[in-house]
């Protein structure tokens, strides 16, 4: 570090740190409705529901790792995993490495995974996703391929 950096940190440290209660049950403020842009509305969706949740999972698997400046592990491009030959193993990697990116979100409680690839190029998404309260459980269904996304249905709530 620089002298300038050391002098900068110090002085950051000494700021008083606010501890304010999230005004809602999960802190996240508003949001706006898009998986892969902004519908052409400008529509928000409420933060507390599955819909907001499975909009920002699928967005995860959109978005190449260190694409988000202030979040280097944010993202899983399954697009760019469409195109190459997959064994079993390969598979079975790719379906834990997708519990995992879910799993990174804090609404997130548990994800059961189903990966296939009904034709070549296209591979078909299914999670089994368990929420911490108070979003229920929902299931969602997309198709990913070099393309794009595809979301299938809307968001299905089990609760």
């Amino acid at each position: 570090m620089t002298l300038l950096q050391d002098l900068v940190a110090a002085q950051i440290a000494l700021l008083p740190v606010a501890d304010r209660v999230p005004p809602d049950a999960l802190g996240y403020g508003t949001d706006l409705s898009c998986v892969l842009d902004i519908r052409p509305n400008a529509e928000e969706v409420d933060p507390q529901s599955t819909r907001a949740l499975g909009e920002a999972l699928v967005r995860r698997f959109i978005s190449p790792r260190n694409s988000v400046i202030d979040d280097e592990s944010y993202g899983l491009d399954l697009r760019a995993r469409c195109n190459s030959a997959s064994t079993r193993q390969d598979l079975t990697r790719l379906r834990s490495q997708c519990r995992v990116e879910c799993l990174k979100d804090d609404r997130v409680s548990d994800v059961a995974v189903t990966l296939t690839f009904p034709e070549p190029n296209r591979m078909h998404v299914f999670f089994a996703v368990t929420p911490h309260p108070p979003l229920d459980a929902f299931s969602l269904t997309f198709f990913v391929s070099a393309d794009g996304v595809e979301l299938i249905g809307s968001i299905d709530q089990h609760g």
